[in-house]
């Protein structure tokens, strides 16, 4: 029985490593690429699950299945560099929503990674494709400018939010 090759990267001949200017690079099989794109396949079911790592020029060099296999130093290499590619801040509240012309003008307060609070607006359009429920209790939503934001749980939201947002719930 013929098998089919998904191009896995072999952990063994796999060496994540940072460069003098912050970017992911890897060593594999012999071949140094200087630096690498790192894409999520599955990017909101399985975040740090089968990974595409490119070349510089596009080009697939193969697939990492976990993260996790990864030694503690390349893991929080990979990690880095995917939060910096797919930032999405946690939605904290809805301040204001306005519905203009075909576009939905959002004030969000946020939260980054490191807990950081700020406000920011945002503008997005056709709702339907880009305010979507993830799960029960949890939504993302895409802006204009291909931002992601992400409210973890709708339940932890104010009551005045959660009215402000529902309309564009699907």
């Amino acid at each position: 029985m013929d098998t089919f090759d998904l191009g896995i990267l072999e952990i063994k001949e796999a060496e994540f490593y940072s460069d003098s200017g912050g970017f992911a690079g890897l060593k594999y099989k012999g071949e140094d690429h200087a630096h690498v794109i790192l894409r999520r396949i599955m990017p909101l079911r399985h975040p740090f699950e089968y990974i595409s790592v490119a070349d510089h020029d596009n080009k697939e060099i193969g697939i990492l299945k976990n993260v996790d296999d990864l030694p503690s130093s390349q893991r929080e290499i990979v990690k880095n560099e995917l939060d910096n590619r797919y930032y999405s801040p946690e939605v904290l509240d809805v301040v204001s929503v306005q519905d203009k012309l075909g576009y939905v003008y959002l004030e969000l307060r946020l939260k980054n990674k490191k807990g950081v609070e700020y406000k920011k607006n945002c503008a997005i359009k056709d709702v339907s494709r880009n305010i979507r429920m993830l799960s029960d209790t949890s939504v993302i939503i895409f802006d204009v400018d291909g931002n992601r934001y992400i409210v973890e749980d709708v339940k932890r939201l104010s009551r005045q939010s959660l009215r402000k947002l529902d309309a564009y719930l699907f």
